[in-house]
């Protein structure tokens, strides 16, 4: 990897490991299976906030900035809820998307780990290995469907920041995934079959002191996916020993101005954590 790119371009391609891509294949296919099931069995994996943080939610695409789309989180510190409602339910195909879903967090691990030791390395952030090692419970996939509602060009996935340390995007159907340059323009971002693409967020850019930017991104519809939907799997990296962004205090971060943070001095973006 050449993790410089993370400062320069705000983005870094990684090679996939053949077995991390065999599981997030794996992994995929279950979740395109997931959604062929009735409504009511989807919902049955409804968001656990009060639990885990983990499950599944279906957005309708309301207010402002919202996006039409279904999502199940997973991550290891939710496993025994997500298998509670495997048994309840006895749901074959939810099974199967459960297991793959939760063994590709656990093959992610070593990889998500090399990633954190080349950026300690390079930017020299004491401790910072170590501080991802102590959560890897807490990462959690985002698995995402967004139905076929948009014309080609138009935006299905609004532009955004995510409020985590780092998110490995790890599978896109198609392409359409962009990335807002820190001169403020709008480029493909294309993860492949060979690489993962893994950007910044808000909590790197507070841990680097403003060196590692957080990075805007969008998705936009193509041909293809205004006609079947599209589906893609990424990885959300939570820093437990950094603070978070004060959302109840600041607002939703995809209703902010686009590239807000890429000019912000360090001590007013600090303002912005609790």
């Amino acid at each position: 990897m050449n993790i410089i790119d993370l400062k320069t371009k705000g983005f870094v391609r990684i090679k996939y490991p053949s077995d991390l891509r065999r599981a997030v294949l794996k992994a995929q296919q279950a979740w395109v299976e997931f959604n062929l099931l009735p409504k009511e069995v989807r919902l049955s994996f409804s968001y656990s906030n009060s639990g885990a943080g983990v499950g599944y939610e279906e957005k309708d695409g309301s207010g402002p900035m919202g996006d039409f789309k279904r999502n199940f989180d997973v991550a290891l510190s939710g496993k025994d809820w997500l298998y509670e409602r495997v048994e309840k339910i006895q749901n074959q195909v939810a099974r199967v998307f459960v297991e793959s879903a939760l063994e590709m967090v656990s093959v992610m691990t070593p990889f998500v780990l090399g990633f954190a030791s080349e950026v300690e390395r390079e930017f020299e952030l004491k401790g910072f290995e170590e501080e991802i090692s102590s959560g890897k419970d807490a990462f959690f996939v985002r698995f995402a469907f967004y139905p076929p509602q948009k014309e080609a060009g138009e935006v299905i996935c609004q532009a955004h920041v995510d409020q985590s340390g780092a998110t490995p995007h790890l599978f896109e159907s198609a392409p359409g995934l962009e990335c807002l340059t820190y001169d403020g323009k709008w480029i493909p971002m294309t993860v492949s079959e060979h690489e993962t693409v893994i950007i910044p967020d808000m909590q790197m850019q507070l841990r680097s002191n403003g060196v590692l930017r957080a990075l805007w991104h969008r998705v936009v519809a193509n041909t293809e996916t205004a006609r079947n939907g599209r589906y893609s799997a990424v990885t959300f990296l939570q820093f437990q020993d950094t603070p978070k962004y004060d959302k109840s205090t600041h607002g939703r971060l995809q209703e902010k101005p686009e590239g807000f943070n890429y000019g912000m001095s360090q001590g007013e973006f600090a303002k912005l954590f609790k």
